[in-house]
């Protein structure tokens, strides 16, 4: 019986698979039971098994993509809190003091960016088809909007630590700058022009941490 299980699981893990590779190659349009099957090396008929319908599939990809990419276990987040953390244990109302704070928490934020827009850049078009999906997707909706109040309630965590007075709004407002980073940057087909673009991006979150922060500027070598 076990056994059984784990070709099953095997089997609906390789389905799953397929269609992020669909979702990234040729779009969400693409998803039709055939053409995961395909992609996936199995019968038409495990796919219509595993799953009653496209929704059903979708969905369930979306499920399976985000734990893989879980921010809380991402370690450049990770590192991220760790800067924050320090930050929470030092604090001081000197300038100097601030702005060091603000150069270590921008290198951590610079890493975290990057290795999102730069090193994963397919994780980010594929989390965009599944935004779009989600309007006409009533269970996507559901899974894309829980989602994002996870990823708000870590970040809300972390300016707790720094001791906000809003830690839920500035949560908010850091999570969609993110988000219209990346956004930017996908837009942008050419790797080349990303590349270039990402010096820009980087600025828009030094401004960012100084904000938050209270630092008035950044150090010359985070540039």
């Amino acid at each position: 019986m076990k056994a059984k299980l784990s070709r099953g699981e095997d089997t609906k893990n390789r389905i799953l698979t397929a269609t992020l590779e669909i979702i990234k190659s040729q779009g969400m349009r693409a998803v039709r039971h055939r053409a995961v099957a395909a992609e996936a090396g199995v019968p038409l008929g495990s796919t219509t098994y595993h799953f009653s319908s496209i929704d059903d599939l979708i969905s369930s990809a979306f499920e399976y993509w985000h734990q893989q990419i879980d921010v809380s276990e991402n370690p450049y987040f990770l590192a991220i809190a760790e800067s924050i953390e320090q930050m929470g244990k030092t604090q001081s109302g000197e300038q100097t003091h601030k702005e060091k704070n603000a150069e270590l928490l921008f290198k951590a934020a610079d890493n975290y960016l990057k290795d999102q827009i730069i090193d994963h850049i397919d994780d980010r078009r594929i989390e965009l088809a599944f935004h779009h999906e989600a309007l006409i997707n009533p269970k996507l909706n559901a899974l894309v909007l829980k989602s994002w109040q996870r990823e708000v309630s870590h970040i809300t965590r972390l300016y707790q630590t720094l001791g906000s007075s809003a830690p839920e709004q500035d949560a908010e407002v850091t999570f969609a700058l993110i988000l219209q980073l990346e956004k930017k940057a996908m837009m942008l087909l050419d790797e080349e022009a990303r590349t270039t673009e990402y010096q820009n991006i980087r600025q828009v979150l030094k401004r960012h941490v100084a904000i938050i922060t209270g630092a008035e500027r950044l150090a010359e070598q985070t540039q």
